[in-house]
């Protein structure tokens, strides 16, 4: 008689930590209430944060050196594909997060309407300084450039995978730009993303970044992967800007042309210059569509 027996989910949490000794402990504690198996990704801190999150009944692997945030979610994302988990389930260890709301974060994978999660802070908007609400805004606007996703937050790291979700993406960033990437590649591949409110919590020790640095880096790695992923975008539109501003001192040296009969060599040069680079750069984006398509 063939089995009937309901099939139980495995649901499993990744965290990536570095320097985190002061709320690991705590937080290990927290989400094996809500989970099946907890491991933690040490990437080479210095204090005791593997050991404390050992204590807690955290599996550990540890980054010799610090390989950055992204280096950390790729070691959690190999490790479940290793494990092999109905769903995996990501969040931090500096205790913005709060593992009571990882039902929340699961329930629409649970129910088939999503592959990935992200959750949203839109609705905490005003915890969040204001500093770094504008970096979210900017950073937001490009992700919803690569991806094509409206989402309302692109950069909360609490997140959940289902298996397809997890065994598909293709993660390359190092650094906090995989956060972005993340959502490029669940979009690449058609995966659906859905979007659940989170509450969080920020700690004047909780973050080691400057937040100044930490937002121009995740820009660089953005408009990178914009001129890799969509290079008719990116380099067509600069390239209409450019011919644009070309053709409005062309007009210009018409003007002056007409009025004293004399060419401005300068004006002349400038618009010569602007229409040239602009014209390379929006062939330079047909090349590279064609080319991309193609791969």
């Amino acid at each position: 008689m063939a089995d009937t027996k309901p099939h139980k989910l495995k649901i499993i949490a990744g965290m990536p930590a570095f320097n985190e000794d002061k709320y690991v402990g705590s937080l290990v504690l927290k989400v094996r209430q809500y989970v099946d198996e907890v491991f933690v990704v040490d990437d080479g801190s210095s204090d005791d944060t593997a050991r404390i999150a050992k204590l807690a009944g955290a599996d550990v692997i540890k980054h010799e050196t610090n390989k950055g945030y992204g280096a950390a979610i790729q070691t959690i994302i190999s490790e479940a594909k290793k494990k092999d988990p109905d769903i995996l389930v990501i969040l931090d260890t500096d205790a913005q997060h709060d593992p009571r709301e990882i039902p929340n974060i699961i329930k629409p994978i649970l129910e088939n309407a999503a592959e990935c999660v992200i959750g949203t802070r839109r609705k905490q908007q005003k915890k969040i300084p204001f500093y770094r609400r504008i970096g979210q805004k900017v950073i937001l606007d490009s992700v919803r450039v690569l991806s094509d996703e409206t989402l309302t937050d692109s950069e909360c790291g609490f997140r959940a995978f289902s298996r397809l979700a997890y065994n598909t993406l293709e993660l390359r960033e190092k650094g906090m730009s995989i956060s972005a990437e993340t959502v490029a590649e669940a979009a690449r591949h058609n995966l659906k993303i859905a979007q659940v409110p989170v509450s969080v919590t920020y700690h004047e020790d909780g973050s080691t970044l400057n937040p100044v640095k930490h937002g121009f880096n995740v820009m660089a790695s953005i408009v990178s992967m914009i001129s890799e992923q969509r290079p008719l975008y990116f380099f067509g539109l600069g390239g209409i800007v450019l011919m644009t501003i070309g053709f409005a001192f062309g007009i210009r040296v018409l003007n002056m042309f007409t009025v004293n009969q004399v060419l401005p060599v300068g004006n002349t040069m400038i618009s010569v210059l602007f229409l040239v680079v602009g014209s390379f750069s929006v062939f330079t984006g047909l090349i590279l569509r064609v080319l991309t398509r193609r791969k």
